[in-house]
This record gives C-alpha cells, structure tokens and sequence, in this order.
C-alpha cells in the first residue's frame, strides 16, 4: 500500500456510472507523494501519453504558488486501461491495491499539465533540500477521477469531452493512446509499424501504424482531409454518428481488417504485374509502380476509410462486413491496364490540382465508393473506378 511520511494512504470518496460511456468514475483522495509514485512510470514508459506543452511560466509560477499555498486544484482524470475491470465498490482496499498494481495502465485524460507542475515543483523543492516544503507537498492532498471499465470508444468520448482548453490533445494522438495495445499484436495476420520502430513497412501485411489511424481517423469523422486541428464540438458529433453502430463492438479490428484484405485481394488480382517500362517513359514518377505501393499509401486508406463512413451514412450498406463479403468478388480484368488507369488519373491531379495530397485522398474516397456501391457502373471493378473516379473529382471541383 502507497502511504506518505504520516502513513495517510489512498481514500476512495465515491463511485458513480457513466452510463453514456458505460464505465464506473472513481473519484479518490490521494497525497501527492502517492500521486507521484502512482503516475511516474506513465510518464516516463507509456510512449504515447500526450507530451506536455509548455504554457506561460507566469502561468506555472502561479500554481505553484498555489500549491505551497494548500491551494485545491481541480481533479486530475485518469483511465485504468486494464486491471481492474471487475471490482466490487464495496471492497474497497481491494480496489486500492488494483490501482496501484496496474498503475503501468494509467493514462492521463486530462490534467497533465497540472501532473508536470506538481512533479517539477517537487523536484524543485528537493533540489533545494527544503525539507519543511517537501513534507508538506508531498502529503498535501489531491482529487483523482479515475475510469474504469471502459471500452475504446468510450475513452476517446471521454478524452474529447475533458480536452476542451488551451491544449486540448489532437484526434490523432487520442486515438494512438486509445490503440496503444494493439502495436506489437496482429490482427488477421497484420504487423502495424511505429515510426519509432526504425523500420519499413515493405510487406504486404505490415501498415504504418500512423497512416492506419489516419485512416481510421476518416472512417470516424466521414472525411478523408487531413485533420488541420482538432475540433472538438466536430469530432463530438461524428462519434454521435457512431451510435448507429455497435458501439461496444471493436470498430478499429473491423476497419483494419477490411483495409487488410482489400489491400491482399488487389494485390492478388494484380498478381505481381507492374507498370510497364513503355508507361514509366512517359510517366516517370507514377503514384505507385504495383498494387501494394498504391494502396498502402496514406491518401488511399483516408479514402478507404472516409468512403466505409459516407456508405454507412447513405445507407448504401449497413457496416463494415458488407465491404468485406464484397472485396472477395472484385475484379481486374487487365493488372496493367488497371495501373496504368489508376496512375494516369493520379497524375492528372497532380499536374491540375494546388493541393494535391487532399485531391489524391477525394479521388480515393470516391475511387472506393464507386467499388463498394452496387448501384454503380464500377460496382466491384478496379479498372473502372479508377476512370469514374476522375471523372466525379472534375465534375465537382473543376
């Protein structure tokens, strides 16, 4: 058990659910020596807590001041990703002793400015041996809200609802919390790559980690853009959109697992064909030479993703099976008639277009509409799409 100098250990002051979110807020009362032993290895261990930001030192000054002042500051939010899934309210020591134990799976929600505020004033303190200052911050006390039990997508409503002030966390970093354990795992046979890795995503099956989320990051708010900045109240309702679908089912296995197997059926159907060498004298930097240099491209699976999303919103299908069961059906009739195709649209984006990474995600997005959608002439033809795709692009921007 955590105690300080004068033994005063972790209280548990209440238990309420969230039913939005469906997960239990434990809020407790802890020193902030104990806060400091509880959250330390989160900081220095969890690559993908949000990294701190550096606002006014007036600002800090400030708090600290009212730290050494007894001051009470507002609650720090924590979620327990794992360990304590199952706990009685009624145990409470028991409880306890899970935190503590699964402290490895803590991840700051909000409140980590407030965290490295207390750590630097603490360090700040000792380096100055103020002995009579160090007894009593560490055993000053503090407010934490803790989540537990919750699913993914409860998290990321959680993390967007907190991060509403000046340094709110950005989609993308949410969400790479949010997915932090999948890396290192496969999923249906897929290796998702850090960028800290050190290494390529060659193979077929290996994705980089960022460039999925990317994806993934489209499916959610139905658009292929690039996010320029997070917009919460946006991103709010695009996660409200969610709720049409099983929520507490796993959207990004699904998601991941659609852009796998579409990426292996081209990839088979093109049956190691590349551009030819009479194309490549004409077009010397083609979008992609084969199928796998095209479609693991992150302008693909932002179109992927976002075309999934508009499908389901148009009702066209009604989730991300339909575009599984489809993806076994697809059809090449020429692999370098299709790549020549599909490369020579791409390129008429970039000799005709200002911002050509968004053009190239629209053409995608509308690329696997038209495969995915029955009701049209490309329903399922990769060479096709890649024609009508264009021809949607310059009719709506041109």
């Amino acid at each position: 058990m955590l105690t300080t100098r004068q033994g005063r250990k972790m209280k548990i002051a209440s238990h309420l659910y969230d039913a939005r979110i469906e997960a239990s807020n434990v809020l407790v009362e802890v020193s902030i020596s104990e806060y400091e032993a509880l959250i330390k290895n989160v900081l220095k261990n969890n690559i993908f807590q949000r990294k701190r930001v550096r606002s006014s030192k007036t600002v800090y000054a400030l708090l600290k001041h009212d730290l050494m002042r007894e001051c009470v500051i507002p609650p720090v939010v924590l979620a327990l990703t794992s360990g304590a899934e199952k706990y009685d309210e009624k145990a409470e020591e028991k409880l306890i002793s899970q935190i503590q134990e699964n402290s490895d799976n803590l991840v700051i929600l909000d409140g980590l400015q407030r965290t490295h505020t207390i750590l630097d004033l603490l360090d700040d303190l000792r380096s100055n041996k103020d002995e009579a200052g160090i007894k009593k911050l560490e055993n000053a006390r503090l407010r934490v809200e803790i989540y537990i039990g919750l699913n993914r997508l409860g998290i990321l409503y959680r993390m967007l609802t907190l991060n509403t002030g000046q340094t709110p966390m950005s989609l993308r970093q949410q969400i790479e919390i949010l997915y932090l354990d999948y890396l290192g795992t496969s999923i249906q046979g897929v290796e998702l790559v850090r960028e800290a890795d050190g290494k390529a995503a060659n193979k077929h099956n290996q994705y980089n980690f960022k460039d999925v989320i990317e994806g993934f990051n489209a499916y959610l708010d139905r658009d292929e853009l690039p996010i320029d900045k997070a917009d919460v109240l946006e991103n709010i309702n695009s996660l409200e959109k969610l709720s049409k679908e099983d929520q507490s089912s796993k959207l990004f296995e699904k998601y991941l697992n659609a852009l796998y197997l579409f990426t292996s059926k081209a990839i088979e159907l093109c049956d190691g064909a590349e551009v030819t060498d009479i194309y490549l004298e004409k077009n010397k930097s083609p979008f992609g030479k084969s199928a796998v240099q095209i479609f693991k491209k992150p302008q693909a699976m932002s179109g992927f993703g976002a075309a999934i999303g508009k499908l389901i919103d148009f009702e066209v299908i009604s989730d991300i099976e339909e575009i599984i069961s489809t993806t076994s059906k697809l059809e090449v009739d020429d692999p370098e008639e299709f790549l020549e195709e599909i490369n020579n649209s791409l390129d008429w984006l970039k000799n005709n277009t200002s911002k050509i990474g968004n053009a190239q995600r629209t053409f995608f997005s509308f690329y696997f509409r038209d495969i995915f959608n029955k009701d049209t002439d490309s329903y399922k033809d990769l060479t096709e799409a890649a024609k009508s795709a264009l021809r949607k692009y310059q009719s709506q921007n041109m």
